[in-house]
């Protein structure tokens, strides 16, 4: 598919210059024939009419037979230049066709055609269709029509918040919660070293504490203290004007992962659409999927006895308990 210059869309369609001329050359053909008896003067002024008819039905007729599908990747963020790609079917010796929410291009094919089309993610969210417009003027270029369709995707494309640079303390949390992993990043949550003792059969080879068993001249190992429960529960209440949910959803990814950056646990607590959703998140992808399908109303409440932290875009601040 070719990149053609951008253009604004009249309705369902418009007519060309070429559509004024061929008028106005039929018009002025049967009339001047008509008064002076000249035969050949009123067949150019039909020929102009049939011409300028043609034109009109035959982008129409096209349009009505042309369909569409449109693949896009499963998941972005907002922000990223998606690729989608686009299957044109039907016969067309041109064909132009965008993609809109935002309106992008105008991409010209022959039709049958495959290919993609980049388009810009500006919202948030978990879309299950694409709208595309399409239009062409052939084969004589007297009328441009232009038709538009909601085409379905086969797997729906989740669009995660771009995270905004923000900063969270994780605090205690229940003993009754799991326990950060061993491996959590930035060493928050791991096992503190207490001691060494000597190595025995069985051991795995990671708790060998190297620099003591040079010292001793045996194989020693360590031995941890368990792992401080720290963990943050995110309260993401995104009611008010979508502006403000936007960014109050771009709030809470990046303090979702500022806490998950720390290696402590993370419970994020949102509304979606079959209701309120309180569930941990292990990762950055989750996170993002998650705040991609909540939705506006009251959110779930935090579990009892972790440190919480409100994200509330009605009042376009944070609040903090």
């Amino acid at each position: 598919m070719n990149k053609t210059r951008s253009a604004r869309a009249h309705g369902p369609g418009e007519l060309t210059v070429a559509a004024v001329a061929l008028f106005a050359l039929g018009a002025y053909g049967v009339a001047a024939g008509s008064v002076s008896g000249e035969q050949r003067a009123v067949a150019v002024g039909i020929f102009a009419f049939t011409l300028f008819a043609v034109g009109l039905i035959w982008p129409i007729a096209t349009l009505s037979r042309i369909t569409l599908s449109v693949v896009a990747p499963p998941e972005a963020t907002v922000g990223d230049e998606v690729e989608l790609r686009v299957s044109v079917h039907g016969r067309a010796a041109r064909l132009e066709l965008r993609v809109l929410d935002p309106a992008g291009r105008w991409w010209s094919t022959a039709v049958p055609a495959t290919g993609t089309v980049p388009h810009l993610a500006t919202r948030r969210g978990v879309f299950d269709h694409v709208r595309v417009q399409i239009r062409t003027s052939a084969p004589l270029g007297v009328f441009i029509r232009t038709r538009q369709a909601r085409i379905a995707l086969p797997e729906p494309i989740t669009i995660a918040p771009r995270p905004r640079a923000a900063h969270a303390v994780p605090g205690p949390i229940p003993e009754t919660a799991v326990r950060p992993a061993e491996q959590s990043i930035n060493g928050a949550g791991l096992e503190v070293v207490r001691a060494v003792r000597p190595y025995v059969a069985g051991d795995a080879a990671r708790l060998v504490h190297w620099p003591s068993s040079a010292r001793r001249g045996e194989l020693v190992v360590r031995e941890h203290d368990p792992p401080a429960n720290l963990g943050l529960a995110l309260v993401v209440d995104l009611s008010g004007p979508q502006d403000w949910a936007e960014d109050a959803a771009s709030l809470a990814a990046g303090l979702g992962r500022s806490v998950l950056a720390r290696g402590a646990l993370l419970v994020l607590c949102t509304r979606e659409t079959e209701g309120p959703v309180c569930e941990p998140v292990a990762d950055a992808r989750t996170l993002g999927q998650r705040l991609a399908r909540a939705v506006s109303g009251p959110p779930a409440l935090a579990p009892d006895g972790w440190p919480e932290h409100v994200v509330c875009a009605v009042e376009s601040r944070t609040a903090v308990t």
